[in-house]
């Protein structure tokens, strides 16, 4: 008898906070009506990235947002906004957990599409399944030819995802195809004479833990990792193209680390909640040197010089606020289309481009300390033509960066389409 009026409390309390949680919705979007946002959260400057840099067929190409269907746009903000901004949801989570543990529901699934499971040793991780990685490497080898006709030097960074092939070897190959898919990707670049680095086999040669280079409940690696891979791009540089660098600038111990305990939430860990997994620490990263650059955002309207800490957004920091900041975004302001920074204090007169994915927000910042010009631009955002781009600046190497889980093509992956887009 009290098992079962217990678990109607429970139910009772989950049909209130459903209830509670219309209400709310309500009661937000007036709010939304009468008191705007704060001018430093809706910051943001539609740029017409075509208008300046046109593709060279005279055609007007669509954005990724304008082929969406009109069922996909409406689904995806649905589920966004239910997993992300209803009010009470992650209550209403958490309460759903204690209620699953009181009646012993102990089965384990995938919490929805994005095959989200957590390892033996606790780490969030997703699943990815085999791809055709063929028409992404061709675009590789296409943009590669296109630099060498430029006299541009171009390689390759391959960035490990979260699933180890030596540490997770129960999931790789059977239940996740990430290294397969990378590794059949990498094969072609090596085929056609593509140069590449592929870090997932330092990071096991140096004997580093695979998993602890990643935040527990996030895809994304740690800016001790994104520190950690911008030494070895540069010492790439160095040693393989000659450029005069200063690779013991990026030295550990030539840093300050300022850690942020259980301040970090990852996309991941926002849809288990707090309930079924504990918050990471966050660490910001400076320089113990004088540092000086200029730091430019177009879309974010940022055009300054100072130190290196202009090239971090504090206001993901000022409080901890795990369901509703995001401090990964701190560095290098989330994922902008375009990002330019000038090391006032490095003269070796090298100019580089970095096409990369949220994995390079934190390697930016990093990669300036030893690279004089450096352009970073986000082909998921940057709608205008790559090609003209180069044309107008004129970089000397060209530096294509993405995670393991790109290399591979599903026919309906629209972002990695717009990623592996050379044009």
């Amino acid at each position: 008898m009290t098992r079962r009026f217990t678990a109607t409390f429970f139910l009772a309390v989950i049909t209130f906070f459903m209830c509670f949680s219309i209400v709310s919705l309500v009661v937000k979007q007036v709010d939304k009506k009468i008191r705007p946002k704060p001018a430093e959260e809706i910051t943001h400057i539609m740029i017409d990235w075509e208008k300046l840099y046109p593709f060279d067929d005279g055609i007007k190409h669509q954005t990724p947002s304008e082929v969406k269907n009109i069922y996909t746009y409406i689904k995806t903000k649905l589920e966004d906004y239910t997993s992300k901004h209803l009010i009470g949801y992650h209550a209403l989570i958490e309460t759903a957990k204690k209620y699953e543990d009181f009646i012993n529901w102990d089965i384990v699934h995938f919490p929805d599409n994005t095959n989200v499971i957590k390892l033996n040793d606790g780490f969030l991780a997703n699943l990815t399944v085999s791809s055709d990685v063929s028409s992404n490497a061709s675009s590789v080898i296409d943009f590669a030819r296109y630099c060498e006709e430029q006299s541009i030097k171009l390689f390759y960074i391959n960035i490990p995802s979260k699933i180890c092939r030596y540490e997770d070897e129960y999931l790789s190959g059977t239940l996740d195809f990430s290294n397969q898919n990378a590794d059949r990707f990498l094969a072609l670049l090596e085929d056609s004479g593509i140069k590449h680095y592929d870090l997932r086999e330092i990071l096991h040669d140096e004997g580093m833990k695979h998993h602890e280079a990643f935040y527990v409940t996030d895809h994304h690696w740690k800016p001790e990792t994104g520190l950690w891979a911008a030494r070895h791009i540069l010492s790439f540089l160095r040693e393989d193209y000659g450029i005069k660098i200063d690779i013991e600038l990026l030295d550990d111990d030539m840093f300050d680390y300022v850690k942020y305990p259980e301040w970090f939430l990852g996309s991941w860990g926002k849809r288990f909640t707090l309930s079924r997994i504990k918050p990471d620490d966050f660490i910001m990263i400076y320089p113990k040197y004088a540092t000086m650059l200029d730091y430019e955002i177009p879309d974010k309207g940022i055009k300054t010089s100072g130190d290196f800490e202009i090239t971090y957004d504090m206001t993901n920091l000022t409080d901890k606020n795990y369901y509703d900041k995001n401090p990964y975004a701190a560095y290098d302001y989330a994922d902008r289309p375009l990002i330019r920074l000038h090391n006032l204090q490095n003269r070796n007169g090298k100019k580089l481009l970095l096409l990369h994915e949220s994995f390079g927000n934190c390697v930016i910042p990093f990669l300036s300390l030893g690279i004089e010009y450096i352009d970073a631009i986000d082909l998921r955002h940057f709608t205008g033509s790559l090609q003209t781009y180069i044309k107008q600046n004129e970089p000397e190497i060209v530096i294509v960066m993405y995670n393991t889980a790109y290399t591979g093509l599903k026919d309906n992956d629209t972002e990695r389409k717009r990623v592996y887009i050379f044009r």
